[in-house]
């Protein structure tokens, strides 16, 4: 069965004020976070569309679908900004939407979430709250983050009570991604030793086999 196009629209304009440094270039065991965050959405979507600060050079990046680098419409409003922006430039009308610090995420719950958007605006994990940079949105959420953004309300949740969420509960999401490895991002020195040594051990499962692969 044919499945709908969706894009992946990864946020990459960050401050990095507790690392101090570019996260998207950040090294982790020789690969850039960007790249890992390539690596786990390959097979998923038919194109990346990357959200970044204005002047922000990326790193290499190797990936088998087209991608996009757009600079964000909203400077200094947070995720919300780059949500928007991702949403509105994307050729489809779905998108995974993750951050470029989030090394471990998991193709399986990536795939859960995408199988469970149609009929929604979007489809969040619960993790005692939800997690809005591990998600499925719709473009049809753009006027319900415009209002916020027009408001000056920049929660990147504050939108959810205005459009259809469905929220994916930890027992569900755990079936895919039992210690929830999907919602670690890196924020701090401690955050990249522990994704490092994650990797290391092969705690962290591997993304899906490219086509051809495996």
């Amino acid at each position: 069965m044919n499945r709908e196009p969706v894009a992946a629209v990864i946020l990459a304009g960050g401050l990095s004020t507790r690392l101090g440094r570019d996260k998207a270039s950040e090294l982790l065991l020789g690969r850039s976070l960007m790249q890992r965050v390539i690596d786990r959405l390959e097979g998923l979507v038919s194109e990346y569309v990357v959200v970044t600060a204005a002047g922000q050079t990326l790193p290499p990046i190797a990936a088998t679908a087209p991608l996009r680098p757009v600079e964000d419409a909203y400077p200094g409003v947070g995720p919300l900004g780059g949500i928007y922006t991702g949403l509105s430039m994307m050729n489809t009308r779905r998108a995974v939407t993750v951050a470029c610090d989030m090394p471990l995420l998991q193709p399986a719950l990536l795939a859960e979430l995408l199988r469970l958007a149609p009929g929604h605006d979007a489809v969040v994990p619960l993790n005692g709250l939800p997690e809005p940079l591990c998600a499925v949105y719709a473009q049809s959420c753009l006027p319900a983050i415009e209002q916020r953004i027009n408001a000056a309300a920049y929660k990147v949740t504050g939108f959810f009570d205005s459009i259809d969420v469905l929220y994916l509960q930890p027992e569900d999401w755990r079936r895919f991604d039992p210690d929830g490895l999907s919602f670690l991002n890196v924020n701090r020195e401690e955050d990249l030793r522990r994704a490092e040594a994650l990797l290391a051990t092969n705690t962290a499962k591997s993304p899906l086999p490219r086509e051809g692969e495996g």
